[in-house]
C-alpha cells in the first residue's frame, strides 16, 4: 500500500518465556481465524492515537512490528546481543558509545541502513525530546551531546555526563531505527502515517477504529539470535482488529474468529474457561510496580512514621485477591520480579497493623474519639488522588485500602480525577498521595526516573539524599557490580523510609488459540514480537 493511501485512511478517521496456563488438549477451530495458518488475527481494545512508537509508548504493539533496534537482550542471561549493530563498546567511562552497524540492511522503502542514518535517528530523537514530543526517549538520552558517523559503518553517540543505561535503551522499541524518509516527517505526520522501519513487517492498511493490517517483509534476514528464527517472518499477515468490548474479544477467541485477544480480566477468562483449544497467556512485565506516590514535602507525609505505618497498614494479599484477577500479584519490591534490579523485600511490605499502630504511637500520633490520629493539633487525614486511566481504577479497591488504614487511625479522602487533572496535579506539587501505574523499563534508570526527586515528574517532593545520591551515581556507573550495589542501597533506603508505597505487580493477560506458538515479549508485556509466531 502506498504512503498516500495510508495518509488518506488516517485522514478519514521485557523476552522472558511466557507462562501458559489453562491449556486444553483440543485443536483449533476449522473455520475463521484458525483456518488460515499464515495470518494472525489479534483482538485489541483501542485504536492507536499515534503510530510513531517514539511518541506513543502505550501503543507498543503497533509500532514494534515494523522496527528493529541496535541491540537485543537475551531473556535468560540479560546479556546484550547483536541486532542492527554487530558490535559496540563504551568509551570514556560511559560518556560515549560506538556501534558497528550491520551491512546489507535495508528499510522497507529500499533505503539503506548506514551509520549516518543511525546518527540522524539519535539527533532527531533528541530534538523531539527537547520539544516535549518524545519524553521517554528523552529520559534515555539524558545528558545527550551529539551523534556522529565516523565512517559508513561506525556511529558514535556522546554524552556530557556518563549514561550507564544507554545500552539497555537500545534494546527497546522506542529506540527503533527508522528510515530517512520518516526522519524527514513532522511529529504529526509520523503519528498519522507511521514510520518506515527495517523490521519483519510493514504497515499495510489502517482503518480508523476498525483494524490495522501488517504484511510480511520479504527478504528480511537480520533478526537477533534471541528470536530463535532466521529469514522472513512465518506469518504472511497480521490483522489487529479493534474490539473495545472485552466480552467480544473473549468470545472471538473461543469461536476461532480471533487467534489472540489482549487485556483479559476475570470476566473474559470466565467466558473461555473449559473451552476447547483456548489457553491463557500471562506476559510478565519488567517495571516499577503500581504504587502510591508519596509527597514527602507535605507536612504530614514528611513524618517517616506516617509513611511506614501506611506501608505496613495495607493488606496487599487481600487487596489483590478481592479486587484483581489473574496476572496481578502483591508487590514484594519497588519493581517486578522480572526486573534485573529486583530483590525480594516482601518482609518490609507485609501487612502488620500492630506494627503500624506502634510506629504511630511512638511518633506521637494519638487516636481521637473519632478514631483518627492527631499530633500537634493536626489530624492524620490524607487525600488519595486516582484517575480513571489507572490500573485498579475501580473505587471499590481504594475504598478497601481506605477502610484498612482507618483501623490504624489514618483517614483517607478519595479524590477521583481525570487524566488531565492528574497531570496538572503532578506538576503543581499540591498533592499528598496519588496512584502511579507502573511503567516498563528493564534498567535501573527506570527506578531512578520514578524515585529520584531530581528526575521524577511528580513535583514538590522533598530531597532524599540517601536515595537521590546513589540513584544519580548509578546512572553514571558503567561497572555492573558497582552499579548493582548502588541501586540496592538506594532501593533499601526507599523501602525502609517508605518514599513510595508499592502495591501490586500486574502482568498482561491474554487469551490465545492453542495453535498460536512462540509468542514472546522481550522487553515488556505490551511489546510482543510477532516475527517468530507460528500457527500449527
Amino acid at each position: 500500500m502506498s504512503r498516500a493511501t495510508l495518509t488518506r485512511l488516517f485522514a478519514a478517521s521485557g523476552a522472558a518465556a511466557l507462562l501458559l496456563t489453562g491449556c486444553t488438549s483440543g485443536v483449533d477451530a476449522s473455520a475463521g481465524a484458525g483456518a488460515d495458518t499464515t495470518r494472525l488475527r489479534v483482538a485489541y481494545g483501542w485504536y492507536p492515537t499515534c503510530f510513531d512508537y517514539a511518541q506513543s509508548n502505550p501503543f507498543a504493539l503497533f509500532g514494534r512490528q515494523v522496527l528493529d533496534t541496535l541491540l537485543s537482550e537475551d531473556p535468560e542471561t540479560g546479556e546484550f546481543e547483536p541486532y542492527l549493530a554487530t558490535s559496540w563498546k563504551s568509551l570514556d567511562g560511559g560518556r560515549a558509545y560506538e556501534f558497528t552497524i550491520r551491512d546489507g540492511v535495508t528499510f522497507s522503502n529500499g533505503e539503506k541502513l548506514t551509520a549516518r542514518v543511525v546518527a540522524d535517528n539519535f539527533e532527531t530523537l533528541w530534538k523531539l525530546a527537547e520539544q516535549g514530543v518524545s519524553p521517554t526517549p528523552g529520559a534515555y538520552l539524558r545528558n545527550y551531546d551529539r551523534a556522529e558517523a565516523l565512517d559508513t559503518r561506525t556511529v558514535r553517540v556522546s554524552f556530557k555526563k556518563p549514561n550507564a543505561g544507554f545500552l539497555q535503551a537500545n534494546s527497546e522499541g522506542q529506540f527503533g531505527i527508522i528510515a530517512p524518509e520518516s526522519l524527514a516527517k513532522s511529529p504529526k505526520e509520523r503519528c498519522a502515517e507511521g514510520t518506515i522501519g527495517s523490521g519483519p513487517f510493514v504497515l499495510d492498511e489502517a482503518v480508523q477504529d476498525e483494524r490495522v493490517e501488517y504484511v510480511k517483509r520479504e527478504g528480511y534476514d537480520w533478526a537477533p539470535d534471541a528470536y530463535g528464527r532466521d529469514g522472513a517472518a512465518s506469518l504472511e499477515r497480521v490483522t489487529i482488529q479493534i474490539v473495545p468490548e472485552e466480552s467480544l474479544r473473549a468470545a472471538g477467541v473461543v469461536s476461532g474468529e480471533y487467534d489472540l485477544a489482549y487485556s483479559m480480566t476475570e470476566t473474559g477468562l470466565a467466558q473461555a474457561k473449559g473451552q476447547n483449544g483456548v489457553k491463557t497467556v500471562l506476559a510478565s512485565d519488567r517495571s516499577v510496580v503500581n504504587t502510591f506516590v508519596v509527597n514527602t514535602a507535605d507536612p504530614v507525609l514528611a513524618d517517616p512514621a506516617v509513611r511506614q505505618a501506611i506501608q505496613r497498614g495495607i493488606n496487599r494479599e487481600e487487596l489483590v485477591s478481592a479486587f484483581y484477577g489473574k496476572g496481578v500479584e502483591p508487590a514484594t519490591d519497588v519493581v517486578s520480579p522480572g526486573h534485573p534490579s529486583y530483590k525480594d523485600r516482601g518482609e518490609l511490605l507485609g501487612h502488620d497493623p500492630e506494627h503500624s499502630a506502634s510506629v504511630l504511637d511512638r511518633a506521637g500520633w494519638v487516636k481521637g474519639k473519632d478514631g483518627i490520629r492527631a499530633k500537634d493539633g493536626r489530624q492524620l487525614r490524607l487525600s488519595l488522588a486516582f484517575s480513571a486511566g489507572d490500573i485498579g481504577s475501580a473505587e471499590s479497591g481504594w475504598e478497601y485500602v481506605k477502610n484498612g488504614l482507618a483501623d490504624i487511625g489514618v483517614a483517607i479522602d478519595l479524590k477521583r480525577v481525570s487524566d488531565a487533572e492528574q497531570a496538572d496535579l503532578r506538576k503543581s506539587g499540591k498533592w499528598q498521595l496519588a496512584v502511579y501505574q507502573g511503567a516498563s523499563r528493564g534498567d535501573a534508570d527506570g527506578i531512578a526516573a520514578f524515585y529520584s526527586t531530581r528526575l521524577s515528574t511528580w513535583s514538590g517532593q522533598a530531597p532524599r539524599p540517601k536515595a537521590d545520591g546513589p540513584l544519580a551515581e548509578q546512572a553514571a556507573t558503567v561497572d555492573p557490580e558497582k552499579r548493582r550495589s548502588l541501586v540496592d542501597r538506594a532501593v533499601t533506603e526507599i523501602v525502609t523510609q517508605a518514599y513510595g508505597i508499592p502495591l501490586f505487580d500486574s502482568a498482561q493477560v491474554l487469551l490465545a488459540r492453542s495453535a498460536v506458538r512462540d509468542l514472546t515479549f522481550p522487553v515488556n508485556a505490551w511489546e510482543p514480537i510477532l516475527y517468530r509466531v507460528t500457527k500449527k
